[in-house]
């Protein structure tokens, strides 16, 4: 694995000393939306590798460069870029806080795909650029960030849109990338069978999975879609691709042969349906199925127009459920720099 201790050459063409696409986000009616408290703000950097891929990284304004932040990595669906995937998931909100702390979220950039005739793609999909390491670059972005700021290795976080849910999906599938990266987040995932995210998946160890969807998604479709339902190939219904999770992470079953881990599960806003599995802390496993949603981030604000006319929901994904998720969950790095899971027993809100 490079690692990109290789000066990234920072890109100060984009330090928008902003505040941030939460604070200047605008309802669908196009006028403007007041945060509830005044926004801080904070900077965007824009990276260029050696490799010649891009991410743009938000450092918040508290950042401290004696202190450990937490690491969100965030990818975006296909056709997407980094400063979209910034605004509809609204991470950059400063009155965010994973385990108490601001955090720095780097948003990727994917790459084209001329012969699928595809923009800004990422790997665990049928029009994947093979060209390019994917992996290569998730671990360029963190060894990245951690060369020019203070990184919590123990805090590092992963989620993603469509296909980047997908491309979320298969870093926790993944030996390397699972041990490096406390937990994942695939929203609206892309998942195709006889992908890596979706067979053949083999993490380091139980690996922590928070996956929403809403009911009326028609890009990703909820129920699945069969070889001839169009799109890019048959895809699973996700509520097979959560039951495999929590199977894998050692969630409770009932006692009879070829039982299945089943959820408990509560209506946690009006219609949104949460399935939490009986599993080890360090592989819970909980998903989000939300009616009225089509393909979109979870947020009241609309701000992810994929999902047109039902892109917006009665909840905020991100400051409700994404945050409290990570902030559970940890790695211990011992000296011998293995790695082992942990979650933290105290709720941090």
């Amino acid at each position: 694995m490079l690692l990109v201790a290789v000066r990234a050459v920072l890109l100060l063409l984009l330090t928008d000393q902003t505040q941030t696409a939460y604070a200047s986000a605008k309802s669908e009616s196009g006028s403007q939306v007041i945060p509830t408290q005044q926004a801080a703000v904070s900077q965007n950097v824009k990276f260029n590798l050696p490799t010649q891929r891009t991410f743009l990284l938000n450092i918040p304004s508290s950042y401290d460069k004696e202190t450990a932040y937490p690491l969100v990595l965030s990818f975006h669906g296909a056709g997407g870029n980094s400063k979209k995937q910034q605004r509809i998931t609204e991470l950059s909100d400063p009155s965010l806080r994973i385990a108490g702390m601001p955090f720095l979220t780097a948003y990727g950039q994917g790459v084209n795909n001329t012969e699928w005739g595809m923009k800004h793609i990422w790997k665990g999909a049928p029009y994947e650029n093979k060209t390019v390491d994917d992996i290569a670059y998730v671990h360029d972005m963190i060894e990245t960030v951690a060369a020019s700021y203070n990184v919590d290795r123990s805090r590092i976080y992963a989620c993603g849109k469509s296909n980047g849910g997908g491309f979320t999906a298969l870093l926790a599938c993944r030996p390397d990338t699972s041990a490096v990266i406390a937990a994942f987040a695939p929203i609206s995932p892309a998942l195709y069978q006889g992908t890596f995210a979706f067979y053949n998946c083999s993490p380091a160890g139980p690996a922590p999975i928070l996956h929403a969807h809403g009911v009326e998604d028609r890009i990703t479709e909820f129920h699945g879609r069969t070889p001839l339902g169009g799109s890019f190939g048959p895809e699973p219904d996700v509520r097979i691709w959560r039951r495999e999770w929590a199977e894998r992470n050692g969630c409770r079953a009932a006692s009879y042969p070829g039982a299945y881990p089943l959820p408990a599960v509560s209506e946690v806003h009006p219609g949104a349906w949460e399935e939490v599995w009986d599993c080890p802390a360090s592989g819970e496993v909980r998903a989000l199925t939300v009616e009225g949603l089509g393909h979109a981030w979870p947020s009241t604000l609309g701000l992810d127009r994929a999902g047109k006319p039902n892109q917006t929901a009665n909840f905020n994904f991100t400051s409700q459920h994404l945050v409290q998720f990570f902030s559970r969950h940890r790695l211990v790095v011992s000296k011998d720099v293995e790695k082992t899971r942990v979650t933290e027993k105290q709720e941090l809100k």
